[in-house]
C-alpha cells in the first residue's frame, strides 16, 4: 500500500447527488467564457500539474457541472474534486498514449477490463471499439457517474460494477487522500460498505471467457487485486496488454513477478503508468 495521509470519505465523496445527473447530457455545455478558459489552457504550461487544477477551478467558478466530449465519449464533470476530470477538461490528449495502446488490441468479440474505472476515462474509449468492457470501481459515486456517461455516449457493451478487487472476498471501507476522489485507498473492514471481490469471480459472473486488454489503477492495491488473478489465469484469460499505475520509478513487486513469469515485456512508460505486452517483439 502507498503510505500517505488519508481520511474517511464524506457522504458527498462516496455518493452522488442525483440532481446533478438528472438533466440530459448537453444541458451543461460550457459557456463562452468557459470555452475561452479551456482553449487558453490547452497545450500550454497552464495544462500541467497544479496550474491545471487551478485553471479547472477557475473554469468551474462560472458554472458546474460541465458536459464535455473527449475521445468520442461523453463526460459530465464537476460533481466531485477529481484529478481525472481536470485532465479531461484541460488536456485533449490526456493519457492518450495509454488509450492508444489498449484500444489497438480491441474490437468486436474482444474483452477489456478497467479496474479502478473512475468516471470512464479508459472504459468508454475501450467500449467504443465494440469490445465488451467490464468496469469496476469501489466508490459508488464513480459508478453512478460512469453509468451516466456511458448511457450518454450510447454504449451497449459496458458493464459497471461496484466493488473493490482483492485477493479474497470480504468488505472494505474507503480512505481519501488530498480531498480527491481519484485518490482513494481500499481498507479491509468487516463493518465497511464496499464489497471486496476476487477478479476471477467477478469475471465468471459476467460470463467472461477471455481478456484482451486490462487497465488497473487502485492506489497501491495492485498486488492484491491483479497478481492473484494472473497467478491462476490460463489461456485466453491472460490479457495481451496491461496498463498499470506505478509508484515512482517502480512497479508493484507481485505484479512484476507475474509479468515476468507470463512473458510480458514493458514496452513503454508514461509519467504515471507502465505499458506491458505479452510476447512483445
Amino acid at each position: 500500500m502507498i503510505d500517505r495521509e488519508t481520511r474517511a470519505l464524506s457522504r458527498d465523496e462516496h455518493t452522488t447527488d442525483q440532481s446533478g445527473l438528472s438533466a440530459p447530457f448537453g444541458s451543461h455545455a460550457p459557456s463562452a467564457i468557459q470555452r475561452f478558459l479551456i482553449g487558453l489552457t490547452r497545450n500550454t504550461i497552464l495544462s500541467r500539474g497544479k496550474l491545471r487544477y487551478r485553471m479547472s477551478l477557475l473554469t468551474y467558478r462560472f458554472g458546474k457541472p460541465l458536459d464535455i466530449r473527449r475521445f468520442g465519449a461523453c463526460f459530465r464533470i464537476g460533481l466531485h474534486s477529481n484529478l481525472i476530470e481536470y485532465g479531461l477538461l484541460m488536456r485533449p490528449t490526456y493519457n492518450k498514449t495509454e488509450l492508444d495502446f489498449l484500444t489497438a488490441n480491441l474490437g468486436e468479440g474482444k474483452v477489456a477490463i478497467d479496474i479502478g474505472s473512475n468516471i470512464g476515462l479508459y472504459s468508454q474509449p475501450m467500449a467504443l471499439t465494440g469490445a465488451h468492457t467490464v468496469s469496476i470501481d469501489a466508490n459508488k459515486a464513480m459508478v453512478d457517474a460512469l453509468n451516466f456517461n456511458a448511457n450518454a455516449t450510447g454504449l451497449k457493451t459496458i458493464d459497471v460494477i461496484h466493488a473493490a478487487v482483492g485477493d479474497t472476498d470480504g468488505m472494505a471501507s474507503l480512505r481519501i487522500h488530498a480531498d480527491d476522489v481519484a485518490i482513494v485507498n481500499v481498507v479491509e473492514d468487516a463493518e465497511g460498505d464496499v464489497p471486496i471481490r476476487r477478479l476471477d469471480r467477478i469475471l465468471a459472473e459476467q460470463g467472461i471467457t477471455r481478456v484482451d486488454s486490462l487497465k488497473i489503477d487502485v492506489e497501491g492495491h495492485e498486488d492484491l487485486a491483479l497478481a492473484p488473478f494472473l497467478e491462476s489465469a490460463e489461456g485466453d484469460m491472460i490479457p495481451d496488454r496491461i496498463v498499470i499505475e506505478r509508484v515512482g520509478p517502480d512497479d508493484y513487486p507481485a505484479c512484476t513477478a507475474a509479468f515476468e513469469r507470463l512473458g510480458y515485456k514493458c514496452v513503454g512508460r508514461t509519467r504515471i503508468n507502465s505499458l506491458y505486452q505479452r510476447d512483445a517483439e
